[in-house]
């Protein structure tokens, strides 16, 4: 990604998702009991019963490694965050919802144990907590399925997002307090089945927690990740709100009382953080109305987390005597899909990207001549740029606003903060703060770029000035090409060149019409 930290973190569904195997041999491990337990009666592969021993005949599939289903637990705690969606139409190649990527990844971990189990793999209180597992498992898949559906036999759907955490959760638990699984869980030097941050200690709210510092700030952000897992509804909204607006209120002052900490990009980065803490209050409120909330508080939290961790300055801010915030969920398994522009949303993107880089350079420009009257014109030009952007967000709706309010809708996003600074810099003249900002907007549209396909395909240059070189590397490069050719041969004829050849001049003279209709019909 070009953003100095990483990001577009969104995470859509993938289907039919199948663990890495390995060989039904039990791994050679001390801290295993070596004994197998005794036959027991065959059970369906997708039989979430528990089973207490493997079956008298092989499994029907290698048993992969407790680490790669750790992974794929990973991977579903990710579409956790801010609450499961689902829609009856795609948008954009964006599938129908999370719910069937976390209720696939989950299908898959339950399978995998079952056939480690039936491979042996485990005895004890370590099988035991493997049956525990399994009943977690096909807990959170019914939870999963009824928090998109009105509750289903959970009876609200606030009572299945609470079912679906603690589950969940309840996973997490189990594997990182069995010496054998988390053992198993770590195995090479994976990662699987990481904890989720953890909320607030009991009767601790965020009006009382420490807030010094921004790592524990970034502690009262961990409540707010934890809370959020499942979605937001009617019994945990008001805490996680008071959360969110604890966090606002007390990084607004630590960045007041400490602006060297502050400066530069790493300021621009901490005010992108604010502003998205802000539209979270708005995806808070939509809960239960609008069906890409959850949708929207995914991509919002798991970017807060890596703008934090992103930038070294905040990270390690983050992380400062035995206290730690902003604490990272696992990884993602795939990229997130990238979202497939129409003819609007393709012009959009070039202009977008456009004027952010052709905005960056006039505003330093400007700052560095200290020139009065190109200051006030970049400020009007980018005031009127925000609206513009804004505008055209809030017009799409649906998965495309879910996924990039948080880049694009005004004040609460991390436009409003790079063009909010920029001015600052251009109205203090502070010429490394412009600098900073014009940073952040090329790193800013480059990102988004990088999330989306152009109507034509191909993807666009991030690095372009104009609406044409940004489309250039687009599925319309072919014509761009000949505009380009049939503007060097014209620029030849007209300096009076004789070396060029008339067939030339007429081929390319001919093609003048079909070439600007259809750079008229792309961009408008």
């Amino acid at each position: 990604m070009a953003r100095t930290y990483r990001s577009h973190h969104d995470h859509q569904p993938h289907h039919n998702h199948t663990p890495p195997v390995i060989t039904a041999d039990p791994p050679d491990d001390p801290t295993l009991p070596a004994e197998t337990p005794p036959d027991d009666p065959t059970l369906p592969a997708n039989d979430p019963t528990p089973r207490t021993s493997p079956t008298s005949s092989a499994p029907a599939f290698s048993a992969p490694t407790f680490s790669d289903l750790g992974l794929t637990f990973n991977d579903a705690g990710r579409a956790l965050v801010g609450g499961l969606w689902q829609n009856v139409a795609q948008e954009g190649g964006q599938g129908f919802g999370s719910v069937l990527k976390y209720t696939a990844d989950l299908t898959a971990v339950q399978t995998g144990l079952q056939a480690e189990i039936a491979a042996g793999q485990f005895t004890g209180d370590t099988l035991t907590n493997v049956n525990t597992i399994l009943a977690d498992l096909a807990t959170a898949i019914s939870a999963a399925t009824a928090s998109v559906n009105g509750g289903g036999d959970f009876g609200s759907v606030a009572a299945a997002e609470t079912a679906l955490r603690a589950s969940h959760l309840d996973v997490l638990n189990i594997v990182n307090n069995d010496p054998n699984l988390a053992t198993l869980a770590t195995q090479n030097g994976a990662a699987g089945f990481l904890a989720a941050p953890v909320g607030l200690a009991d009767g601790v709210t965020a009006a009382t927690a420490p807030h010094a510092n921004l790592a524990e700030i970034g502690v009262i952000f961990d409540d707010v990740a934890s809370q959020i897992l499942g979605g937001v509804n009617a019994d945990n909204a008001t805490a996680i709100s008071n959360d969110v607006n604890a966090i606002i209120a007390d990084m607004q002052a630590l960045m007041a009382a400490n602006p060297q900490l502050f400066g530069g990009l790493t300021g621009v980065h901490a005010e992108a953080v604010i502003r998205q803490l802000e539209l979270e209050n708005t995806y808070i409120a939509q809960a239960g109305i609008n069906p890409d909330a959850g949708r929207a508080s995914n991509d919002n939290i798991l970017d807060i987390i890596d703008i934090i961790q992103g930038d070294t300055n905040l990270a390690n801010m983050a992380n400062q005597g035995g206290v730690s915030g902003f604490t990272p969920f696992g990884d993602a398994l795939n990229p997130t899909p990238a979202y497939i522009d129409n003819a609007a949303q393709t012009n959009f993107w070039a202009n977008f990207i456009a004027q952010s880089n052709s905005l960056g350079q006039q505003a330093i420009a400007a700052v560095t001549a200290h020139d009065a009257a190109a200051t006030a014109a970049v400020i009007a030009d980018l005031h009127a740029f925000q609206t513009d952007v804004t505008n055209f967000d809030a017009a799409q709706g649906g998965i495309f606003e879910a996924r990039f309010d948080n880049e694009l809708l005004g004040d609460t996003s991390t436009l409003g903060a790079e063009v909010t600074k920029m001015i600052e810099g251009l109205q203090t003249g502070n010429a490394a703060l412009v600098s900073a900002a014009a940073e952040q907007m090329h790193a800013n549209s480059a990102d988004v770029g990088g999330n989306n396909v152009p109507v034509n395909g191909g993807a666009y240059n991030a690095d372009g000035l104009t609406v044409a070189e940004v489309l250039s590397t687009t599925g319309a490069a072919p014509a761009v090409a000949a505009a380009a050719a049939l503007a060097t041969t014209l620029a030849a004829v007209d300096a009076g060149s004789h070396d060029v050849a008339p067939t030339a001049v007429e081929v390319h003279h001919s093609a003048v019409a079909e070439i600007a209709q259809h750079l008229h019909h792309m961009w408008g």
